[in-house]
């Protein structure tokens, strides 16, 4: 059962951790160091965005909640982004921010959904358990078509790790659940 304190632990953690997120991402745009470079173009992808709706989700005991606080957690990750941003107008980062809010707003409760339904067990859950390593599988899989002469051995070896960090998870979340669907066919 939950407590009256998760329900409101979850959403101020959700806002904290879009926040760090969004400032974090900023920060590491500017950092030159190789690493900070590769944090960076991994960050500045849509699947650790999305996974921070999703796992918003997830932290929520029901589906409404779980729809408000990861649209929530993604305004909060888009507003910290800009509003650390020294180069920008306050006239682009306000139209930018709020474009990618209304963006935050539209996706982040089908999110939020997601992972929400994620908790569900056995096989009913786990297509939506797999969302978001799949989305890092194929979004990586795109950058390393289109943008790895651009971003050359950085984001080479960052977007090729990230897709075999997502394809291990895939395939651990499938066996997992297939040993305890296993497990409970041979108790019940």
């Amino acid at each position: 059962m939950f407590s009256s304190r998760s329900f409101i632990l979850a959403p101020v953690a959700a806002l904290a951790a879009g926040a760090a997120l969004g400032v974090l991402t900023r920060l590491l745009e500017t950092n030159t160091s190789t690493a900070a470079r590769s944090a960076y173009l991994v960050l500045n992808e849509a699947w650790p965005w999305s996974a921070l709706a999703f796992c918003a989700g997830l932290a929520c005991a029901s589906r409404v909640a779980s729809a408000a606080v990861a649209a929530a957690s993604l305004a909060a990750a888009v507003t910290a982004y800009y509003a650390v941003h020294e180069q920008t107008t306050w006239a682009g980062a306000l139209s930018a921010t709020l474009a990618w809010g209304a963006v935050a707003l539209a996706v982040g409760p089908i999110l939020g959904l997601a992972g929400n339904l994620a908790r569900k067990r056995g096989l009913r859950g786990l297509p939506f358990r797999l969302m978001i390593p799949l989305l890092a599988v194929v979004e990586t899989s795109a950058r390393l078509r289109a943008e790895v002469s651009v971003q050359g051995p950085v984001g080479e070896t960052a977007w090729t790790i990230t897709r075999l960090a997502a394809v291990a998870a895939c395939l651990t979340l499938a066996a997992h659940t297939m040993l305890i669907n296993r497990r409970h066919r041979s108790e019940g």
